[in-house]
């Protein structure tokens, strides 16, 4: 099939149930489950209420004359999201909307023919229609433009490729660093012995809500150092608060977001440390660790490296068309079985 008899649309019913079967075709192995668990596993942390919001949309790559197919040439998810941006010369940061893509499938039989970058590539003009106007490729668009759009590759700096236009860049990789602590190889203080409280589901998604506030404070203190940024966050709020408590009934402890002084940091990490042995995790894992709790990391036992696989990618389609951008660390969800 040639290229260009191919468009991008938005999946039908038939489509969607076809798109997340081949997600669990290529996922299922990789996480030790069947591909029936894990299309139920799929659907319970991100086809329940991210779908029912409206902020859930999985595209297809068809051709033009069969748009209807359930033999699609690959397919992807995108969540809409709320984004907090901060230009230079703002005095605080403004709202907007960005999108996270995930699931970029393409069958084995259509890999190495071009139709994944053509795909990708086409995918701007669906999430930015007035920048990138494409209606005979792209004949179904968003309501609400991306400011900016991100995604985890498993396939390096391959999505630099994928381009909106002539002289404009894909996706851009961020490099970012993991830090792993082995169970048999931690080494905490016994007298630290500062009170932790666990908490309730309920009182997880309230606490990570109330946290979400001072993620315009952060992006300030960041500006102030480098006044000449554009700095951006995606926002963690509900139902990502939802979603990242039923992720953590999975069996690899991931620290997925981290406020905490010098001081009270290796308390909480002991607290993880017994979260993980109680629940037969065999390490601790935390991205970004900050700056200042680096030495601690050290000191514990962290051993970090750079990451080379799910490496963070964006494309900014906010003002500036070529800014220097700082994305505040990892702030969203990801999924890791």
């Amino acid at each position: 099939m040639s290229l260009e008899d191919l468009i991008v649309r938005l999946a039908n019913e038939a489509q969607f149930h076809e798109a997340t079967r081949r997600d669990a075709l290529y996922w299922a192995g990789r996480s030790g489950l069947s591909v029936e668990d894990y299309v139920t596993l799929d659907e319970l942390l991100l086809h329940g209420a991210f779908e029912r919001e409206g902020k859930l949309h999985i595209w297809v790559f068809v051709p033009k004359d069969n748009p209807e197919t359930t033999d699609f040439y690959a397919s992807c998810e995108t969540l809409a999201r709320e984004v907090i941006t901060l230009q230079p010369g703002q005095s605080e940061p403004s709202s907007s909307y960005g999108h996270s893509i995930t699931s970029v499938i393409v069958p084995p039989e259509h890999r190495r023919k071009g139709y994944a970058e053509r795909f990708m590539s086409l995918l701007h003009s669906a999430l930015v229609p007035h920048r990138y106007p494409d209606p005979l490729n792209t004949p179904v668009t968003f309501k609400q433009p991306s400011t900016v759009s991100v995604l985890y590759s498993v396939v390096g700096n391959y999505y630099a490729r994928c381009v909106p236009a002539a002289r404009e860049s894909g996706w851009s990789i961020q490099k970012s660093f993991v830090t792993t602590w082995p169970l048999s190889n931690v080494h905490i203080s016994q007298t630290t012995s500062s009170p932790v409280e666990s908490l309730s589901d309920t009182e997880i998604i309230s606490a990570l809500d109330l946290d979400d506030s001072n993620i315009p404070g952060d992006m300030l203190k960041m500006q102030k150092q480098d006044p000449e940024k554009t700095y951006f966050a995606f926002v963690p709020t509900a139902p990502l608060n939802d979603y990242s408590v039923v992720i953590s009934k999975l069996v690899q402890l991931v620290i997925t977001r981290l406020r905490a002084t010098p001081d009270l940091f290796p308390t909480l990490l002991a607290a993880a440390v017994q979260t993980a042995k109680d629940t037969g995790c065999e390490s601790i894992e935390i991205w970004n660790v900050p700056e200042d709790l680096k030495m601690i990391a050290l000191k514990t036992g962290g051993e970090t490296t750079e990451r080379t696989d799910d490496l963070a990618a964006f494309k900014w389609y906010g003002q500036n068309s070529d800014p220097k951008i700082d994305n505040k660390d990892d702030m969203g969800s990801r999924r890791k079985i």
